[in-house]
């Protein structure tokens, strides 16, 4: 079945439906006419490239948002599961850093909880800038090998240049990497780029970059700080990408705000779901009363119904 896009309705139309026919299903949210996105898998799911990019109800309901829950740890990723999350993004080191690339044991066992759409794997050595060395280069690219041999079901990546644009040929270079693994382990990667791409100067040109680098979907606030201070950029990129490439809104993003981001037409939402807590490492893991944070179940749950 083929996808259309019909002004601000989503259609879904069998092929030997005539144009203007009526749909079988669809949603209300601007899209450009005639666009070609996908195909429907038959179990409410848009899909291109293997890749799930969105999901649709009866005509009589809106297009669901896919949520992605960022979590540290198995257990993380097993309340993201259970309470209904479409995917998880896994890292390391999430308060300070805003996250680490984890390990290969975590990976592998976060692999196996069984989230709908996997794990996606943070691959970022260090925390600051988004501008690499060669040597974190490298690492990096090995990084990705290592995840996708893990069982990641996907990457997230990214670099920059000193002048504010995608580094191309090393985010190229990461995601030839997920994909050349992804070949030798016999299943499909979805590649992400992360939110450097909120300190780019030209966002509709790097969509671009992205999009002729095969990316599945891309991480961000909206250029600002966090979510609620980028909600009318995040609506001018998710209708110049017009269904060509998944823009996901994160960083800073609640449940309360999810009303506000489904009327900006982006199809995906990520959150940390957190809660903070005192930990009593002693002087070997980080002293007494160090603050440690843990998925909530409760906030991934309200944020699964709030997105449906």
């Amino acid at each position: 079945m083929l996808v259309i896009e019909y002004e601000r309705c989503l259609y879904i139309n069998t092929v030997n439906q005539k144009k203007g026919g009526a749909p079988l299903f669809g949603v209300s949210r601007f899209v450009p006419r005639f666009a070609r996105v996908g195909a429907w898998d038959g179990s409410g799911a848009l899909v291109r490239d293997g890749t799930v990019i969105d999901k649709v109800c009866d005509a009589s309901k809106e297009m669901t948002m896919t949520v992605e829950i960022a979590v540290q740890d198995v257990e993380g990723a097993r309340i993201a599961h259970e309470e209904g999350a479409d995917r998880v993004e896994l890292c390391a080191a999430l308060m300070g850093t805003g996250g680490l690339t984890p390990s290969f044991g975590m990976i592998q066992a976060c692999s196996h909880v069984g989230v709908p759409q996997g794990v996606q794997v943070l691959i970022r050595p260090r925390g600051g800038s988004f501008v690499f060395t060669d040597e974190e280069k490298n690492v990096q690219i090995a990084d990705v090998r290592s995840a996708i041999l893990a069982g990641a079901s996907g990457v997230v990546v990214g670099g920059m240049t000193e002048d504010g644009r995608i580094d191309v040929p090393f985010t190229r270079a990461l995601a030839e990497a997920a994909r050349n693994e992804a070949v030798r382990c016999n299943r499909k990667v979805q590649v992400t780029y992360h939110r450097a791409f909120d300190m780019l100067d030209d966002q509709f040109a790097a969509l671009d970059t992205l999009i002729e680098l095969g990316f599945t979907r891309v991480l961000t606030s909206g250029g600002a700080a966090c979510v609620p201070d980028g909600l009318g950029r995040l609506r001018e990129l998710s209708e110049y990408a017009a269904g060509r490439i998944q823009i996901q809104a994160g960083g800073g993003v609640t449940v309360d705000l999810i009303p506000a981001l489904k009327e900006t037409g982006v199809s995906a939402i990520h959150l940390s779901a957190k809660r903070t807590m005192t930990s009593d490492g002693g002087p070997g893991g980080g002293g007494d009363g160090v603050m440690v944070c843990r998925t909530d179940r409760d906030v991934v749950r309200t944020a699964v119904a709030a997105a449906r």
